[in-house]
């Protein structure tokens, strides 16, 4: 008996390790539901997060929840401090991130989780569907790898089906957007499925890789 639990002490402490063992500092842009649900995933896997929006003074209660790794700073911290971006605001705002981010993105990785509706964000959503939210990201996020995830799933079943084996379909090119992408996925208590970037209007909201799928069903879906 001694012996087992020293092997399952020493499977948990493998684990506990390997969960922290490259640790990302996230800049979570959007700190709303979307945001703070997936930025408090992401602390308590052991990454460092810091939120943040246009008023960061009103993010000191989400950070305090997230635990010890969370923390609350305007835009440009973020952008500044992060090893990758989060973006999780209403596309409908995307011409003033674009312009507020110019000059700052080469190189970086930007993970995004906004979706843009034609009835919330008027004309910027609407030519995003039109030309494909990926090209729209793109053309925001000059110098940017782009990854986009978490964007055909709702922050209460990002909640409710973490570490339930559910699949995330996970849009990249650049090799490092989609190695990263594919470890945040992983590391939110998801199982990433890795697709091109072309086909990203295929995973917004309404769009046939919805659901909780596992992977084998989302697998299917892709046609892989």
């Amino acid at each position: 008996m001694r012996k087992i639990l020293l092997l399952a002490f020493a499977a948990l402490a493998l684990w506990a390790s390997q969960a922290v063992a490259d640790p990302l500092k996230i800049g979570v842009v959007g700190a709303g539901n979307v945001g703070g649900t997936l930025g408090t995933l992401w602390a308590q896997a052991g990454h460092p997060v810091m939120f943040s929006s246009r008023h960061p003074e009103q993010l000191a209660s989400l950070a305090k929840a997230a635990g010890p790794n969370a923390r609350a700073g305007s835009v440009a911290d973020a952008v500044a401090w992060a090893d990758v971006l989060v973006l999780a605001v209403p596309y409908g705002a995307m011409p003033a991130i674009s312009e507020q981010l110019k000059g700052k993105l080469q190189g970086k990785v930007v993970f995004s989780a906004s979706n843009p509706f034609s009835g919330r964000d008027g004309e910027v959503g609407s030519q995003a569907l039109a030309e494909g939210v990926a090209q729209a990201d793109q053309r925001y996020l000059p110098g940017a790898a782009l990854v986009r995830g978490f964007n055909a799933i709702g922050y209460g079943a990002m909640k409710s089906q973490a570490q339930r084996n559910v699949a995330i379909p996970t849009f990249a090119d650049d090799a490092r957007a989609r190695q990263v992408g594919a470890q945040l996925v992983r590391d939110a208590g998801f199982v990433p499925v890795l697709v091109p970037l072309a086909r990203a209007n295929e995973g917004l909201p309404g769009g046939p890789l919805g659901g909780a799928n596992s992977e084998a069903q989302l697998r299917e879906k892709l046609g892989l």
